[in-house]
């Protein structure tokens, strides 16, 4: 959104600035490894029982995104918690093995 606003230059600084302090975690071997880990529980405990079904599973139709998968698969490899208000990443910790904590909630605000 920074290229997109009215200061895209000061804007591109704020966020340089702000990612500054993140360290960036790449996805390597035992990351790939931990996501198709993952990817293969929340198949086999959401998915069809049927065999020919499991061939073409499409894992949104199962209820989960391609980059959750991803953020959890980086939290396991690197031994984190997932910390998310984000359903998902509980019913992916019935799946798997997940650490996932809630630090807030819409609730909380009502």
């Amino acid at each position: 959104m920074a290229e997109k606003s009215a200061n895209p230059a000061e804007n591109r600084a704020v966020v340089e600035r702000f990612l500054d302090d993140i360290e960036v975690f790449p996805i390597d071997d035992k990351t790939a490894d931990a996501y198709g880990e993952l990817k293969a529980a929340i198949i086999a405990r959401f998915g069809p029982r049927e065999k020919a079904k499991l061939r073409r599973i499409d894992i949104e139709k199962l209820g989960f995104r391609e980059n959750d998968l991803w953020i959890a698969a980086v939290a396991k490899r690197h031994g984190f918690a997932v910390v998310s208000a984000d359903s998902d990443f509980r019913r992916m910790q019935l799946a798997g093995d997940l650490d996932v904590e809630t630090w807030w909630t819409p609730a909380a605000d009502s």
